[in-house]
């Protein structure tokens, strides 16, 4: 067992923080030398369904295929609104959507909180970060925020807007 892996991660002091902000590249090269040295630790663990990722980094495997991705069709029934707006709310990405074909609009289901509502802040998030894909994946996986860690989509929904997009920052100079 590593030393170092503990039940809940601590909350980031205001120096690492203030290092997150400054320095997002250098942090991000961090955390994947801190992961590559977990993995190298832990080469004995028996390997699962995520072929060669060990047990103890699976929880950090993005998994595409997982996500409720609905289409437009979906997306506009379960909005109450039309196929127009869905498109219209994509292009000015009031709704985080992406095309994975010509055709087909791949749109997350789980940014939708009601008939004609979608989580408040989700523009600004892409701005910041640059890609709708890119954002979902952002928004979709736990982060470190200063009272603990917890899916970004999540702060958005309970109006956290600015600890969102700061760490966005973060997230979104690593595909610059």
């Amino acid at each position: 067992m590593l030393g170092f892996l503990v039940k809940r991660p601590p909350k980031l002091s205001s120096g690492a923080r203030e290092f997150v902000r400054v320095h997002p590249e250098e942090a991000r090269v961090a955390v994947a030398v801190a992961l590559e040295t977990a993995a190298a630790q832990s080469k004995a663990e028996p390997m699962g369904s995520t072929g060669d990722v060990p047990a103890r980094l699976r929880r950090f495997v993005v998994d595409p295929k997982g996500e409720d991705l609905i289409g437009a069709t979906e997306a506009a029934s379960r909005l109450g609104v039309s196929r127009t707006t869905v498109y219209d709310w994509a292009a000015r990405n009031t709704l985080i959507a992406w095309r994975s074909t010509k055709r087909r609009l791949n749109i997350p289901a789980g940014q939708i909180v009601g008939p004609g509502r979608v989580v408040d802040g989700l523009a600004e998030v892409v701005d910041v970060v640059g890609e709708p894909e890119f954002a979902w994946t952002f928004l979709s996986q736990e982060w470190p925020f200063e009272d603990g860690v917890a899916r970004p989509i999540e702060r958005l929904q309970s109006g956290g807007l600015d600890e969102v997009l700061s760490a966005a920052a973060g997230f979104g100079s690593t595909f610059t």
